[in-house]
């Protein structure tokens, strides 16, 4: 084994590689923008997009009205006052405020002043309390009946503003109990500083419920960033890894795949989520088995060490030979075994892997038996090679020697670490877990089965677009290259096909962010998505239907954020579609 001093070479070696790769990556992204940049709505669309994130960012700080939690804690919500209802924007009913004065309970306490109070609001912690108010003007009064009163029966403290003194007249009126005063007050609060004078108020006006729509607008922001992110990442890396397989290998795997495929096609995308949403809706939280979401980092890990023990233990000369030789594998085996595994968890049938591990909620229990997974599919991969391929493992003990070299830590600075290391975690995390089920998402509500319906009805189009991508590449040169010095499948797939293979998967990603928005919007639009009073976009657009003729600001501005977010999104992803062409870069 070689000691610190001599691996300087190589370390110096790999901080010369890493440092030219990050400067070609650097000058990449150069040539890139100068690229997209040619496009004036290209720019114009990444500028929507900044936008966007930057208020969804930053809404806490810019909204004059916020949220508060439920008791438990599970969404937000918006305190309903009714005060101003539907005030269109820059209106000065929103400094405005109307209180009842009960006189008969000042005459009760012998007392002849009020303190002006806002209605009833809800705090942090879920409690009612009343801001006391600095009253500047009286805009009317009335009785209790709705007729005007004359104003002078009400005088401003002039020591403090937030005392409204009743006259020795009306005092003394017994004809009237209830009296209602209508003022103007400081509401500097709910004023957005960045507007001119007189412009500072309600700038998109006030919904059904008295909330301040630029708030909500601005809230809802971050709930459709939120959908349509999620949504688009994962349905990519599910398309990716479905269409991957299916095109690499071809054959009866790429016939099922696609006829599955074209079974979603078959039925509209829009209505397919709506009854996905529809079967969901008695789901409040999305639990797995441990033992089934054990699989996931325990197969990665497996597949790792097995392909460490592989390179290791055999030549690549004898790797290519046996390769050549070989008509059958145990590799089968473990593939139809980890299939069986993961159908029985689906479908809730009982199985031998469920019993060993839950045998006991010990977490020493639980990785004992993970590692014997591990060391098994490991020495089967190493029995598959000397007793089925017939490969000579002479020389192993050299390899196995040098591929224990710590001398230079540089060249485990690899993505594959991270991702060892990260299944790694989640496999002790997982293990340590009481009872017999995690909670994957605690609270289930709608915003969520609007994601899970749009996830189960998006990835088959990645599927099919990397797919034939992945015919394409995997007949060119470099790939057959790769496959006969012996590559195993994996790494031709992640190594060599799909880096050559993601520039439409990453314009088709940008654009589906918008249609997502736009899905997702639809969906609450139409009852499916978000609940009733939640800061959502869809939702907003959807309870301002039956004002519209009197009130289209209410549909105005939920509207065009859907609309300038989408056209971002799609501005965006037609831009890096000039930044991959080939054409464009030469």
């Amino acid at each position: 084994m070689k000691r610190w001093g001599d691996g300087a070479e190589d370390r110096k070696e790999s901080l010369r590689r890493f440092y030219e790769a990050n400067i070609q990556l650097g000058y990449d992204m150069l040539r890139s923008w100068r690229i997209y940049r040619r496009s004036f709505l290209a720019v114009v669309g990444l500028l929507l997009v900044l936008f966007v994130s930057t208020i969804s960012f930053f809404a806490d700080e810019i909204a004059v009205e916020h949220p508060y939690r439920n008791l438990q804690d599970t969404e937000d919500l918006w305190s309903i006052d009714y005060e101003p209802r539907r005030a269109h924007p820059f209106s000065e009913e929103c400094d405005w405020h109307e209180q009842s004065i009960s006189l008969t309970t000042l005459r009760r306490n012998n007392e002849m002043s009020v303190v002006a109070e806002s209605d009833e609001k809800v705090g942090s912690d879920n409690r009612y309390y009343r801001d006391t108010l600095t009253v500047i003007e009286f805009i009317e009064l009335n009785d209790n009946i709705g007729y005007s009163m004359n104003m002078s029966l009400l005088s401003i403290d002039p020591d403090n503003a937030s005392i409204i003194h009743v006259s020795q007249e009306l005092f003394d009126n017994m004809s009237h109990s209830t009296v209602w005063i209508t003022y103007e007050y400081d509401n500097s609060d709910m004023h957005v500083e960045w507007m001119p004078e007189g412009y500072q108020r309600c700038i998109f006006g006030t919904n059904n419920q008295g909330q301040d729509m630029f708030s909500k607008v601005l809230y809802g922001s971050r709930v459709s960033l939120k959908i349509g992110i999620t949504v688009a990442m994962l349905t990519v890396t599910i398309g990716t890894i479905v269409g991957s397989i299916s095109g690499y290998f071809g054959g009866r795997t790429d016939e099922v795949i696609m006829r599955i495929c074209d079974i979603f096609f078959a039925v509209p995308g829009l209505i397919l989520a709506m009854a996905f949403v529809t079967a969901m809706s008695g789901i409040e939280s999305f639990t797995m088995p441990v033992s089934f979401m054990i699989l996931f980092p325990l197969f990665f890990l497996a597949f790792i060490f097995r392909s460490y023990s592989v390179s290791t233990f055999t030549s690549l000369d004898e790797t290519i030979e046996s390769l050549k030789n070989s008509k059958f594998s145990l590799n089968w085996l473990l593939a139809v075994l980890a299939v069986l595994l993961i159908f029985e968890k689906i479908t809730g049938m009982s199985s031998s892997w469920h019993r060993l591990f839950d045998y006991s909620e010990s977490q020493n229990w639980r990785l004992l038996v993970s590692m014997l997974v591990i060391v098994a599919v490991t020495l089967l991969a190493i029995a598959d090679k000397k007793f089925i391929q017939k490969t000579s493992f002479a020389g192993a003990g050299q390899r196995l020697s040098d591929s224990m070299d710590w001398t230079n830590p540089w060249k485990y600075l690899t993505l594959r670490t991270l991702l060892i290391f990260t299944a790694a975690w989640i496999l002790w995390d997982f293990s340590g877990t009481s009872g017999d089920e995690i909670v994957i998402i605690k609270d289930f509500d709608r915003l969520w089965k609007i994601q899970a319906a749009l996830i189960f009805t998006g990835w088959p189009g990645y599927a099919r677009l990397i797919r034939g991508q992945v015919l394409y590449v995997k007949e060119m040169t470099f790939v057959e290259a790769a496959r006969s010095v012996g590559a195993p499948s994996g790494r031709i797939m992640f190594r060599h096909i799909l880096p050559n293979a993601w520039a439409p998967l990453m314009v088709a990603f940008t654009l589906d962010i918008g249609g997502t928005i736009l899905s997702a919007s639809g969906l609450s639009f139409i009852g499916l998505g978000a609940a009733p009073g939640t800061a959502e976009w869809g939702i907003l657009v959807s309870e301002s239907r039956q004002f519209f003729l009197d009130d289209p600001h209410l549909m105005l501005f939920p509207g065009l954020a859907i609309a300038a977010t989408t056209l971002g999104f799609n501005l965006l992803g037609d831009g890096l579609r000039d930044v991959v062409d080939p054409k464009n870069r030469r």
